[in-house]
């Protein structure tokens, strides 16, 4: 058995260094593992759901002043919502209404907003805190309480602009691709085209929403056509998952047991599925061969850097060195990484950006 074990073992190894795309997929499952992504996908779910109805009267409150001057835009909010919820918001038995959210978007005022605004931004700030774990960025380096609510807020109204956006898009394109089927007389045979289409839509618009999240949630330090990429195999898991909810919403609708749990817990488990779907998105990236290459590079500078620190600080007992002489040898050093300095300077020398090294040279 021993010996079927490492044979097995070597196989495995030989097939990950043929296939690029295994060994890809099987670093992106052990980084998931390694940063607990599902303990993360349950902490944005839990912050996901105690928002998702702020952010809806949120967004009905806003689009209520934009409709004044483009009306259409509450019916592409609606279909928005119905889309990104298949069978879990709308107008049947069952279903969130939609009018329940267009009333208290009306009542919540301008002083309601700034709570609603505030409980609505919990969301944001769960998912940012996981996508710093799951992309691996320093504690001592994540943004202060009121950076991260800005950048929180700015995500928000990047992603409800992306959402809006594709929404109108996919509703000229049907609407014109029908009308010129319609037009050749082959509006029927060809009405999967169509379909195929709006599917192709909805992931282009999605691998720009999950792109947006990383990039303003976390700004990692990744290649963007890397971070494009797990972008995109989060929006395919994502329009899956939209396929699937629909489906399986579709055929327990009638079910004692849909009755008896109810809309609430079916929309907690779809918000669970949908956090790892970008948790696992966000793994992908990171452990792209260039990302993980550009890791690897900065690890191999960093340590050419603290070693010619330690000899700028190896100096004989009697020679006493100075904050100053610290930091010139820093600078002499090719301006190191706060990480690294952190490990060869006492406290206190790794606060401030060392005088004669420019800004945008150190980095963190």
């Amino acid at each position: 058995m021993a010996g079927a074990a490492e044979r097995a073992k070597v196989w495995f190894a030989e097939q990950r260094t043929a296939r690029p795309w295994l060994d890809h997929t099987v670093r992106m499952q052990q980084h998931y593992g390694s940063v607990k992504g599902n303990t993360q996908a349950g902490a944005v779910t839990f912050f996901g759901f105690l928002s998702f109805f702020p952010l809806l009267a949120l967004a009905f409150f806003a689009i209520g002043w934009i409709a004044r001057v483009y009306p259409d835009a509450q019916q592409q909010l609606v279909d928005a919502i119905t889309g990104i919820f298949p069978g879990m918001i709308g107008s049947g038995e069952g279903e969130i209404s939609i009018d329940d959210l267009e009333g208290a978007a009306s009542t919540a005022g301008i002083i309601g907003l700034v709570g609603v605004l505030y409980s609505g931004l919990g969301w944001l700030s769960g998912m940012r805190e996981s996508l710093l774990v799951v992309f691996d960025e320093p504690a001592d380096e994540q943004p202060s309480f009121v950076k991260g609510k800005l950048r929180d807020l700015t995500a928000l109204v990047a992603i409800g602009a992306v959402l809006f956006t594709s929404v109108a898009v996919s509703s000229v394109l049907n609407a014109f691709s029908a009308d010129v089927l319609a037009l050749v007389g082959l509006g029927d045979e060809l009405a999967w085209l169509l379909r195929i289409l709006t599917i192709f839509v909805g992931i282009l618009a999605s691998s720009v929403l999950f792109t947006v999240m990383f990039r303003l949630l976390a700004e990692p330090d990744i290649p963007r056509i890397d971070l494009w990429k797990g972008a995109l195999l989060g929006a395919v898991g994502f329009e899956v998952l939209k396929q699937v909810a629909g489906l399986l919403l579709a055929s327990t609708k009638g079910q004692p047991a849909f009755q008896a749990f109810g809309i609430a817990l079916i929309l907690l488990v779809w918000i669970n599925y949908f956090s790892r779907v970008v948790m696992y998105a966000a793994s992908w990236a990171h452990t792209s061969t260039s990302a993980r290459l550009r890791r690897e590079q900065a690890a191999a500078e960093e340590e050419v850097r603290l070693a010619a620190l330690r000899v700028d600080l190896d100096k004989p007992e009697d020679e006493v060195i100075t904050v100053n002489q610290a930091r010139g040898a820093v600078v002499r050093a090719g301006c190191g990484h706060r990480r690294g300095l952190r490990l060869a300077l006492p406290s206190g020398l790794t606060r401030r950006t060392p005088r004669g090294c420019p800004v945008g040279r150190w980095r963190p």
